[in-house]
């Protein structure tokens, strides 16, 4: 499920260095790796509605399937090509890029480098590991350079641990960038103001995105999972917690997760028996916590 961008996006402000022309950050298994960081200003995250600008088993944004150990680059700033026509996702100018990056029926071991455009060299920073006949998603962050014949492009390589030959194809979905420039300090604070009405539940702060990643947002709570899988028809999450406690059994709780996961209903639901620990509760409109004895899911399936 690819929405068009610019439907919903939020602003952050991010004060960690200025992500340039010469990092590479990947998230994935509670896991952070910069290569070539070097200090700047601080830099704004846009989020986006997916967007997909690589789809190797169509052509779009590059023919595949990607070779080992082949370098490709990709253009993901400006008027790009996507799944759903001609669409500018990312912003010329743009300092950083956030992806979800998908590897499909890999023929050998191996993994995936996603760095700067201008990256040169042996692409030795993994943004994610995979076996054979593997689907694996991970979110990857990787900075943009902003000039030269290379500018507002990322570099994929697939390397099969130096084989070459084996093939995969690669999806890339679009879901945020950096532009250049922070929030200035923090002002003193003003006086509290009364405390209006409550009003009406929100949707979700992004799209589905059609598959877990190790650390989300779901309905303003980080969804954490111990492990992931991903099929045609299902997205599962296997040790459920949210904000690091257990999560309910309860359907109201796991169909919330899936809906702001993949836009669909749960499909199968694995929990342990009652007790009363501390448990997250979907009641409607948020998550509450609560001590009643009850069942915790430790994984969930959604249908896609």
């Amino acid at each position: 499920m690819v929405a068009a961008a610019g439907e919903r996006r939020g602003l952050w402000r991010s004060r960690w260095a200025a992500v340039g022309a010469a990092v590479a950050v990947t998230l994935g298994g509670g896991g952070m790796v910069a290569v070539n960081a070097a200090s700047g200003p601080a830099s704004s995250v846009i989020t986006v509605d997916p967007v997909r600008v690589l789809d190797t088993r169509s052509d779009v944004g590059l023919p595949g399937p990607f070779v080992s150990a082949v370098s490709q680059k990709l253009q993901v700033t400006g008027a790009v090509p996507t799944s759903t026509g001609t669409q500018t996702p990312v912003p010329v100018g743009a300092t950083g890029v956030l992806l979800n990056v998908t590897v499909v029926s890999p023929s050998a071991n191996g993994f995936l480098s996603v760095r700067p455009g201008d990256a040169t060299g042996v692409a030795s920073t993994s943004s994610l590991n995979f076996n054979a006949g593997d689907l694996i998603p991970n979110s990857v962050q990787v900075g943009l350079p902003t000039s030269g014949a290379n500018a507002g492009q990322i570099d994929i390589t697939y390397d099969a641990y130096g084989a070459k030959g084996p093939t995969t194809e690669v999806l890339i979905d679009v879901v945020g960038y950096m532009v250049a420039g922070g929030g200035g300090a923090t002002g003193p604070a003003g006086p509290a103001g009364a405390t209006g009405p409550q009003g009406p539940a929100g949707t979700s702060g992004l799209a589905p995105i059609d598959r877990f990643t190790p650390r989300q947002l779901v309905s303003g709570a980080i969804l954490e999972c111990s492990s992931t899988a991903l099929s045609p028809t299902t997205a599962t999450c296997d040790g459920v917690k949210l904000n690091t406690l257990d999560v309910s059994i309860s359907l109201p709780s796991m169909n919330q997760i899936c809906n702001v996961v993949t836009g669909n209903i749960a499909t199968s639901i694995v929990g342990i028996a009652p007790n009363s620990n501390p448990k997250f509760v979907w009641d409607g409109t948020k998550w509450v916590v609560s001590s009643a004895p009850q069942s915790a899911g430790t994984g969930v399936t959604c249908n896609l």
